[in-house]
This record gives C-alpha cells, sequence and structure tokens, in this order.
C-alpha cells in the first residue's frame, strides 16, 4: 500500500508549507498530505514556515525541493561565530515562555523580545506552570507590563487557562514560541493541540524511521493559526544586520535615545545621554539597561 501511495505522487508539483527540517529533507505540508522532500541544491537553507515549491518527477526516487518562495520576515539568531542561522520564517508572532521553574534569564527574555520588535513582530510573554506559583516573578513581570508587552499567565495542566490562550492571543497567523528548556513549551503545544504528539511522530521521522529533528516545528492550531515550537535554548541574540540593533530593540532605550546630546550615543559613557539619566532616576529599570549594554558589547565583539 505505502509503494503504491508513493508511486501515485510521481510526475506531480506543487507548493506547501515545511513543517520541520531534518538534515538533509524537510517534511512538507501540499494539498492536504505531508511529504518528505530531499533539498535540490547544498545551498538551500530552508526553516519551518517557509513556503517552497516542490516536483516528484516521474524518474525520481520522491519529491524534492525546487524553490523557496519570498519570506515576508526570517527569525535568525547568531550562532558561536557570530554567524546568522535561520530559526523560521513568515512568523506573525513571537511567544516567550517562562516559569518560576527553571529560574527565568530575563536578559534572555529581552533579547527574543528585541528580536520581535526588529521584525516588527508582535509580542507576548506567557508565563506557564502558574500552579508552581509567580511571586518571585512579579517584579520583572511588571517591568515588562509598564513597556506594554502583552503578558499572560496560565498552567499547562489546565485547560481552562490554556484554552483561553488559544482563543484570544494566538488567533490568526503563525506564532513562533521560544524560551528556555523545561518551562513547558511542549505541555503548553500539547494542551492546546492534543493531536501533537502524533504529529510530532510524523515531523520528525526520517526516511529510515529515525527521529532526527532537533529544529523548529510547525503545528496547526486552526484554519488560520499555527504554533512552531522552537527547541529550548540556553542563548539567543537577534543578528546586527541592522543599524543600531541593540538600541531599536529595546523599546524605552529607543523612544529616550533622540534627547541625547550626540545623535550617535551609545548609551554608555558619553555626557548628555538621556538613557542614563532615566536609569539613574529608576524611569528606565536598571537590569533592562544592564541587558542593553551587553547585547550591545556583543554586538561590538562582534563587529569585523
Amino acid at each position: 500500500m505505502v509503494a503504491e501511495q508513493k508511486d501515485s505522487k510521481r510526475g506531480i508539483d506543487g507548493s506547501g508549507t515545511v513543517l520541520a527540517n531534518y538534515g538533509r529533507g524537510v517534511l512538507v505540508q501540499a494539498d492536504g498530505m505531508s511529504l518528505h522532500c530531499t533539498l535540490s541544491g547544498r545551498k538551500q537553507r530552508i526553516v519551518c514556515g517557509d513556503r517552497v515549491t516542490w516536483a516528484y518527477p516521474p524518474s525520481a526516487d520522491g519529491p524534492s525541493v525546487q524553490s523557496i518562495e519570498p519570506r515576508r520576515n526570517l527569525i535568525e539568531r547568531i550562532d558561536a561565530r557570530g554567524r546568522a542561522e535561520p530559526v523560521a520564517a513568515n512568523i506573525d508572532r513571537l511567544a516567550i515562555v517562562v516559569a518560576a521553574e527553571p529560574a527565568p534569564d530575563w536578559f534572555l527574555v529581552d533579547r527574543y523580545w528585541a528580536g520581535a520588535v526588529l521584525k516588527d513582530l508582535d509580542g507576548l510573554l506567557i508565563v506557564n506552570k502558574l500552579d508552581l506559583g509567580t511571586e518571585t516573578l512579579r517584579p520583572e513581570l511588571k517591568t515588562y507590563h509598564d513597556l506594554h508587552l502583552d503578558c499572560i499567565e496560565v498552567a499547562s495542566q489546565s485547560a481552562a487557562s490554556v484554552a483561553g490562550l488559544g482563543r484570544s492571543l494566538l488567533v490568526g497567523g503563525v506564532t513562533l514560541l521560544v524560551g528556555q528548556s523545561g518551562v513547558g513549551k511542549s505541555s503548553l503545544v500539547n494542551a492546546l493541540i492534543p493531536e501533537a504528539a502524533a504529529q510530532t511522530a510524523e515531523l520528525t521521522r526520517d526516511v529510515e524511521g529515525r527521529h532526527t529533528t532537533t529544529t523548529a516545528r510547525w503545528y496547526q492550531l486552526s484554519a488560520t493559526s499555527a504554533i512552531i515550537d522552537a527547541p529550548g535554548v540556553r542563548d539567543f541574540a537577534p543578528p546586527a544586520s541592522l543599524v543600531r540593533a541593540a538600541e531599536r530593540g529595546f523599546v524605552e532605550i529607543h523612544k529616550l535615545s533622540a534627547d541625547c546630546r550626540f545623535k550617535d550615543c551609545r548609551h554608555m559613557e558619553e555626557p548628555g545621554c538621556a538613557v542614563r539619566t532615566a536609569v539613574v532616576a529608576q524611569r528606565i529599570a536598571a537590569r533592562r539597561y544592564e541587558s542593553y549594554r551587553r547585547l550591545f558589547r556583543l554586538y561590538e565583539k562582534l563587529a569585523p
């Protein structure tokens, strides 16, 4: 039966959405069916969320990706060598998941939000594991609330709270779900999409039946909504390809930068810096300012 289904696809082509990337192949959702496609060129860098064209010539052993359609956007991170590494494409919203355990890395949260701001994406902070309590998180959550970052508190074990998340803040478009390992992203996905476990098995199985995916994975939430679950990370930094990327990624710092004495103020040690004045006056959170400084210094270190 499998051979008959495989042969029935020969000689056809089409387009579809990349659900996952696994080594030298991708899983593509096209016209109600999932296709394991090989890549037609070594230079193809395809990520979850890409729209691609594919073909299955009569003489081929299987379908292959022919081209990548123009992207609306591309989410990238800096790798250990400072090079831009693609994460996901065609995103509408970036949702950052934290929890009381493991203890949040707020500097990581800042960098994720900066990445969303630099790409003009909606940002969302999801506080998971509500049953563990959020008292220790309150000071930082207030900072984000004051900066108008949407925040929601849920417990992945509570069907009602997770359902509210799916009905309100994840409706419409594609949401990239990011965060540290252990914060419960997979539990959230499974609660939002009960069939996710079965989809994961399909997404991660290569042609030899091995589970190999370590990159982002696409899950359909509704006819008009989807979630891309990115692997948990220890660090993240958006590429510094945009002018003054560190400043522009921090909304409160970028807003005050126009009041600095010098137009090229780095907000580090320069006199007449409106940003540093606001930090001293506690109008900008000291930890957020330190987060900006760390990202700025990273970009300086990686500059050619």
